[in-house]
């Protein structure tokens, strides 16, 4: 998934009921409804913070890449690696909710 990609289903799970909206413009960043609040979960750990904490994703990094490890359905682990922590927690958070990747 690209981080456009990654960010707007982020969103959609985030704002169930709120227009979203991905321009080619911004990139990777998607705007929530007429308000236009941006949101950037790949890349801003303003955004992706809370969803860490909420979703109790634990972060460890081993020299090259980072590891997101979170409980999806029915208890199961869940997790993902990237080159950068917020990466990895929005894809493993993606994996939580039940997103295939």
């Amino acid at each position: 998934m690209t981080d456009a990609e990654i960010n707007l289903a982020i969103a959609k799970i985030e704002y169930p009921n709120r227009v979203i909206d991905q321009h080619q413009d911004v990139g990777a960043i998607v705007i929530i409804g007429t308000g236009f609040k941006t949101k950037d979960y790949v890349n801003n750990w303003a955004d992706i913070g809370e969803i860490i904490e909420r979703e109790k994703i634990a972060l460890s990094y081993d020299g090259d890449v980072w590891f997101a490890y979170g409980l999806g359905g029915r208890g199961r682990e869940v997790g993902a690696c990237e080159k950068t922590p917020t990466k990895a927690a929005a894809l493993c958070f993606l994996k939580i909710r039940g997103v295939e990747i």
